[in-house]
């Protein structure tokens, strides 16, 4: 038994390490490190942008009825930007940040 959990955690630090090591410059943060919307408020468009500094996701999250891109950031937790640490499948630092635009709060989420 102890074996096997040494086995396989060595494994997972190999892993890890290739995918902090390995990683390319426009690799995007999986779907689970979106931050959850709340009920009422929609995604409405999903993209990404590159620039010389790596790739980023664009999401486009139409707030709930009577409610502002602000309160909605607000509710979200992202009225300032965030750096969520590494996760046991995703090794890498992700940036969360939002801003509100033509009354949509438009999130980008991206790779330190």
């Amino acid at each position: 038994m102890s074996v096997t959990v040494g086995l396989l955690s060595c494994l997972w630090v190999l892993g890890f390490l290739s995918l902090r090591v390995f990683g390319t410059e426009g690799a995007l943060p999986p779907d689970s490190r979106i931050p959850k919307v709340p009920s009422g408020a929609s995604i409405i468009d999903e993209g990404m942008e590159c620039a010389s500094g790596g790739c980023w996701r664009l999401i486009t999250v139409e707030p709930a009825a009577g409610q502002t891109p602000e309160d909605l950031a607000d509710e979200m937790g992202l009225t300032e930007g965030q750096s969520l640490s590494p996760t046991l499948f995703d090794p890498g630092f992700v940036y969360v940040g939002a801003r509100a635009k033509e009354g949509k709060l438009i999130i980008h989420l991206g790779y330190r």
